[in-house]
């Protein structure tokens, strides 16, 4: 004896259902976008961050490197001044003995 199956009816999609589920996908679609969009736009900001604390950092780097120029540079004005002083002197007390 073999088991009876029900028939199984089938109803026709329409080409407005087919229009309806593609409008679905779409949607659902968009949504995973925007999340993505959203996470990225995150990582955007954190990176946006990072450059500012660098950019910050480099700017420090930046004021120390120049206070040690011109820190440097007296020091090598004060230096030629001294030589200049000396060799005077000693071109003086030269001629001058």
């Amino acid at each position: 004896m073999q088991p009876q199956l029900k028939e199984q009816k089938t109803i026709p999609l329409t080409r407005d259902d087919f229009i309806i589920m593609q409008l679905r996908e779409i949607r659902e679609d968009i949504r995973d976008l925007r999340g993505e969009i959203k996470d990225l736009r995150g990582e955007i900001k954190d990176v946006r961050d990072e450059i500012k604390d660098v950019r910050k950092e480099l700017n420090g780097r930046m004021d120390k490197l120049e206070n040690e120029v011109r820190a440097t540079s007296r020091h090598s004005q004060i230096m030629a001044g001294s030589v200049i002083a000396i060799a005077l002197g000693v071109l003086y007390f030269v001629f001058t003995h």
